[in-house]
C-alpha cells in the first residue's frame, strides 16, 4: 500500500462517516484492520484483493468505483454488455458526453433486437 489516491481516500471518509462508522467498526463488518481503514481514509491504495473484500462487505460500495479511484482497472467480467460499455466509455477522453451516450445506447438497442431474435 505505497501509492496514495486522494480520491481514493475521500472515499472511504466519506463512506465512514455517512454510515457513522469509526475504523474499528468498519474493521469488524469486514475482517479489514482498523489500521488498514485509517491508512485507506487518508489515501493510500489497497491491493485489488481488499478492494473486492470491500465491496463483498459494504454494498454501498461499487467495485469498479472504487477500482478506479484507486487507480486500478474495472472489472468487466459478469457484467451485462451496456455496463460493460459504459466503463469504457468512462475512460475515454477523446469522445464528448453526447457521442459516448450514443454508442451506449446503440449497444442497447442491438442487444434488445437479438434478445428478441433469440426468444
Amino acid at each position: 500500500m505505497s501509492r496514495v489516491s486522494p480520491e481514493f481516500g475521500r472515499m472511504i471518509k466519506s463512506f465512514l462517516e455517512s454510515k457513522g462508522l469509526t475504523f474499528r467498526a468498519a474493521a469488524f463488518g469486514s475482517s479489514i484492520s482498523a489500521a488498514y481503514w485509517k491508512d485507506m481514509s487518508d489515501g493510500r491504495v489497497p491491493s485489488e484483493d481488499v478492494i473486492a473484500q470491500i465491496s463483498r462487505s459494504y454494498d454501498e460500495f461499487d467495485e469498479n468505483e472504487l477500482r478506479s479511484a484507486a487507480g486500478y482497472a474495472p472489472r468487466i467480467e459478469g457484467l451485462e454488455l451496456t455496463d460493460a460499455i459504459s466503463l469504457v466509455m468512462r475512460s475515454n477522453k477523446t469522445l464528448p458526453e453526447e457521442g459516448k451516450q450514443q454508442i451506449i445506447d446503440f449497444a442497447r438497442e442491438i442487444q434488445k433486437r437479438y434478445a428478441k431474435k433469440g426468444s
